[in-house]
């Protein structure tokens, strides 16, 4: 049980409080509504309260997660489902988190959506895991829920995620998507499941190869070696290896100043990326480097790949 600093003992560390946390805190409830006041405490749902240090070091994911946590405190055998389970999965989001939670229900039973909380009406419930104490629905089925629901970047994006990190197999997400039948959305997430790689490394890499699929452009390589007569020079995201060209996405955790694992400075990081990319260069290849910035905008990527002989007719 972790003090809180108002006299009051959450569940679990940065967790949601309720009243009943409270009371066997020897408080009351007005004691969470006087802190909240205060500001000392944010209220994220009605009648659940998160210190406001937890809420305000927490990122969109987490802040979902704290009002999942907080709705499953309160609810009656919730199921979660869209993105508030891939909060929960930790699945990669393309465009931010949404305020209202997600849950699916039965159709025949069950209350209708209401303020800040949808309510998705199935026939059949489907495969649940309890993850950290919540009832969400399986990876798979969270990600062909989205992929129905979403744009392809934004699919591909969460379909990569859970084939490299949470061993879904492509098999059972097809399996979903057949069973869907021929409701809304699911030719979206049956393009989705067909280009689904696991090779590439982060949500980065997923955005950029799906823009260079909806752009028409030459498809690459992924993660492939490049060698030069001392030995590897190192894997680099995509490779046009009939056009000579190499593709590195400039995003990934492990060139960041707060990388994990990783207590090089950041000019000694910069300058062996530079080392690299001159070995690179060196074995005859052309190198072309993208941002985060650069794959949200089609076009502005498509420009990047173009100047690099990356056109829909190389």
């Amino acid at each position: 049980m972790e003090s809180t600093g108002a006299g009051l003992r959450a569940p679990a560390a940065g967790a949601p409080v309720t009243a009943d946390d409270a009371w066997a805190s020897g408080l009351a409830g007005e004691d969470l509504r006087r802190a909240a006041r205060a500001g000392s405490w944010v209220r994220v749902r009605h009648g659940a309260y998160v210190a406001a240090s937890s809420w305000a070091s927490a990122d969109g994911a987490e802040q979902h997660r704290l009002r999942v946590h907080a709705a499953a405190r309160r609810m009656s055998a919730p199921v979660f489902s869209h993105e508030s389970a891939a909060a929960v999965w930790r699945l990669p989001l393309l465009g931010g988190w949404p305020s209202d939670l997600h849950l699916v229900r039965p159709a025949t039973r069950g209350a209708p959506s209401t303020r800040g909380v949808v309510r998705h009406r199935v026939a059949t419930l489907p495969d649940t895991r309890v993850v950290e104490g919540v009832t969400v629905t399986t990876v798979a089925q969270t990600v062909v829920d989205l992929a129905r629901t979403g744009s392809f970047a934004r699919g591909l994006v969460l379909a990569d995620d859970a084939l490299r990190r949470h061993s879904v197999d492509r098999d059972d997400l097809a399996g979903l998507v057949t069973a869907a039948g021929r409701g809304r959305g699911v030719r979206a997430a049956r393009r989705v499941v067909a280009e689904a790689n696991p090779a590439a490394e982060s949500p980065g890499e997923s955005l950029s190869r799906a823009r260079m699929i909806e752009l028409g452009l030459p498809r690459p390589a992924l993660q492939r070696e490049v060698r030069d007569g001392r030995g590897l020079v190192g894997r680099v995201d995509f490779l046009w290896e009939g056009l000579g060209v190499v593709g590195e996405f400039d995003g990934r955790l492990k060139y960041r100043a707060g990388a994990v694992d990783d207590r090089t400075a950041p000019e000694d990081r910069v300058w062996a990326e530079k080392r690299r990319e001159d070995r690179i260069r060196a074995t005859g290849l052309r190198v072309v480097r993208w941002t985060w910035g650069d794959a949200l905008d089609a076009q502005r990527l498509a420009r990047v790949l173009a100047s690099a002989g990356i056109r829909p007719d190389a």
